[in-house]
């Protein structure tokens, strides 16, 4: 009886070893989450639920039976899902995969197969966290730093569940952690994902490719390959603006997909609605996502907003993104990131600037970024999508890059010619006339010429591949504008003291730079046209007729007058015949339109201003000079530039020339702008123009 008691009742002991037992092998078991998604199911010491489900705020449970196993590879340790944006991965070159090893790849990506890699998921990385966004705390803000100082453990991030947390990532680099379930419209996520996916359903897969073939490679702010792995899953991984950006952007290019174009277009205004009142929403919980969804809904046709961009720039500044990250203690693949983000932000500030008329928000000494480097793009060549149609990525990656350089010196040239203060312009006039204005902007045609003899053969517009869109473009058409920013500004600056040489000079060489525009714009072959075009690209257009218009405004004679007024006509003409499913194009008409319609061309500028007389405005005006009657009517007036400067032709074709002679007089410094882009091997077919 003692026996059978013995065998039916278990001692203290026995039934805690068979306790720990079962909890062993509890603890060995993924949970139903991991399991399904075929990952490692990692608990932190003293937790009931593992980290994943930690991390995505819900229940552990065991319920389902348990599934073969399937070999695994291990998880790269700087690689991580970017969540409530698109996922980010190890911005390293990826090698060539085969369809074998393509989802197996694919789960080492998105699974969580250790400890170690999921607490770098968690604790490493800013602006990636699902439930959790941290701010930049700035060095003048309530928070002191030699406070900050005697707070323990900086280095790990907490989730900002139970109140607010610290980061430091440098020294003196400090952000505040603060969890999103304390925001306004947290709780509007899923309903706005599933408002935008009700809209373009069953259509969503077919514009995802489409983005990625068409505007991905030419502006890569996100991964390809794993924003695409999470949406093989769901549509409820990504943060709403984003995901409804991709679908607006792809639908510019509805009618270019023969699957799509079988069917009615989505209704684009409904899905516009929800991105716009989604991305209010995340304003209030700012991640990298944010800084995307902004940028990707600026770039769709009429999408530009100076309003919007100036949020953007403060959601970055938010982040940190005008802070070096090379320093901080956050994955490598992040840092990339950043640098790309800043980078557009930097663009799309300083063109904004300039297309709007507005004062710039990014300031140079405020945003010191390091240059973006190739090494700072997830993907290479190998990444490239063979299907027709398709945008190449390498070239995006060259486009982006030499962007960045050339909003430099737009930028540059911003600042110093149309600064809402032209006290320093207008001194330097007074005392020096156009001379010294030309002495002033001669750096900058300096850095132009430099920038265009550094460009990769990749960038040319020549470079087009049979059955590939070419984006390269709008890279052009931005040099162009470039340099229609400095000869517009000189043509203002002209006044009754100038010499009569000089100003012929000046005249010859901004005519020049309207004309080679104007020819870059009718070289355009179907494959540019059809290609991804940026946001400043329309109003980038209308730039070159108000160009025009200011040279028609300040011609001398009727005869000057009429030839800029065909020319002018003629252009708008050229943009007409190629507005036809072209979006950017039918844009700048429309912008052009509204510009100039109150302006009758007909009649000649010259007969409008009193006989005798010359009408003269200051730099910062909009208008120029008309020279009088008396100055502009001799017979030996146009006076053919080659005669008066010895050497020195607008239209040569001169792949290098020598500029160690030139000194600081007019007509050298005009000659450096003249030069710029003159070159045949920078714009090899566009044609030359005629004088």
């Amino acid at each position: 009886m003692d026996n059978a008691s013995d065998s039916s009742h278990s001692s203290p002991d026995t039934a805690s070893l068979q306790n720990q037992t079962r909890k062993a092998a509890r603890a060995d078991r993924p949970c139903d989450i991991c399991r399904k998604r075929k990952s490692r199911c990692a608990k932190e010491p003293d937790q009931e639920r593992c980290v994943l489900c930690t991390f995505h705020d819900r229940e552990c449970t065991y319920l389902d039976a348990p599934q073969p196993r399937r070999k695994r590879v291990d998880f790269p340790d700087d690689a991580a899902v970017s969540v409530d944006g698109a996922a980010e991965a190890d911005p390293r070159p990826p090698r060539k995969k085969t369809k074998a090893t393509q989802t197996e790849d694919s789960e080492t990506i998105l699974g969580v197969p250790t400890s170690s890699s999921v607490r770098s998921l968690l604790d490493r990385t800013l602006g990636l966290h699902r439930t959790t966004h941290f701010k930049y705390i700035g060095p003048s803000s309530l928070h002191e730093e030699r406070l900050l100082d005697l707070i323990h453990r900086f280095y790990e991030s907490g989730n900002g569940e139970d109140g607010c947390k610290f980061r430091r990532v440098a020294d003196s680099t400090t952000f505040l952690s603060k969890s999103d379930r304390h925001t306004l419209f947290s709780g509007d996520v899923d309903g706005d994902l599933d408002a935008i996916e009700q809209v373009v359903r069953p259509h969503g897969p077919g514009l995802v490719d489409l983005y990625f073939r068409t505007v991905h490679p030419s502006y890569p702010i996100l991964h390809k390959g794993v924003f695409l792995e999470k949406y093989a899953r769901s549509y409820k991984e990504f943060s709403p603006p984003l995901l409804a950006a991709v679908y607006l952007l792809a639908m510019d290019w509805w009618e270019y997909d023969s699957g799509l174009s079988l069917h009615a277009k989505p209704d684009a205004e409904a899905l516009l609605r929800t991105a716009m009142k989604a991305l209010t929403g995340v304003i209030h919980r700012p991640k990298l996502s944010s800084v995307q969804a902004g940028l990707l809904l600026l770039q769709r046709s009429s999408g530009d907003s100076w309003v919007l961009t100036t949020q953007v720039v403060a959601i970055g500044e938010e982040l940190g993104l005008h802070l070096d990250c090379t320093s901080w203690n956050i994955p490598e693949w992040e840092k990339g990131l950043r640098r790309r983000l800043a980078w557009a932000i930097f663009m799309q500030d300083k063109w904004g600037a300039l297309i709007h008329g507005r004062p710039s928000h990014v300031i140079a000494s405020n945003w010191q970024m390091p240059r973006v480097s190739l090494a700072d793009f997830p993907e290479s060549a190998a990444d490239e999508d063979d299907k027709e149609g398709s945008t190449e990525v390498e070239k995006g990656r060259l486009l982006f890059i030499h962007l960045t350089k050339l909003t430099q010196i737009m930028a540059q040239a911003l600042d110093t010619l149309y600064n809402p203060d032209q006290t320093r312009i207008q001194e330097l006039v007074a005392g020096s006339g156009v001379q010294g204005l030309l002495e002033l902007v001669k750096p900058l045609a300096v850095n132009l010429k430099e920038w265009a003899n550094d460009m990769p053969r990749d960038l040319r517009m020549e470079d087009v591949k049979t059955r590939k869109l070419c984006s390269n473009g709008y890279l052009h058409l931005s040099y162009f504008v470039t340099e229609i920013i400095i000869h517009r500004h000189i043509i203002r600056s002209l006044t009754p003291d100038t010499p009569p040489p000089l100003r012929e000079l000046c005249r010859e060489a901004g005519k020049a730079r309207l004309e080679r525009a104007i020819n870059f714009v009718e070289a355009l072959r179907p494959e540019h046209l059809q290609a991804f075009w940026w946001f400043a690209s329309p109003k980038s257009l209308a730039f070159i007729r108000t160009y025009g218009g200011l040279l028609w405004a300040t011609s001398s004679t009727d005869a000057e007058a009429e030839f800029y007024r065909r020319k002018l006509e003629d252009f708008r003409w050229s943009l007409k015949v190629r507005a036809k499913g072209v979006s950017f194009v039918a844009a700048a008409l429309q912008e052009m339109d509204e510009s100039l319609q109150d302006i009758d061309m007909t009649r000649s500028p010259v007969g409008r201003a009193p006989e005798g007389t010359i009408r003269h405005h200051t730099a910062g005006s909009s208008s120029g000079v008309l020279a009088s009657d008396a100055e502009t009517q001799t017979a030996d007036h146009q006076v053919a530039l080659p005669t008066m400067y010895p050497g020195h032709q607008f239209d040569s074709v001169d792949a290098s020339p020598d500029f160690s002679l030139l000194d600081l007089d007019a007509a050298s410094s005009l000659e450096y702008l003249s030069d710029v882009g003159d070159q045949g091997y920078f714009f090899p077919g566009l044609g030359q123009p005629n004088h």
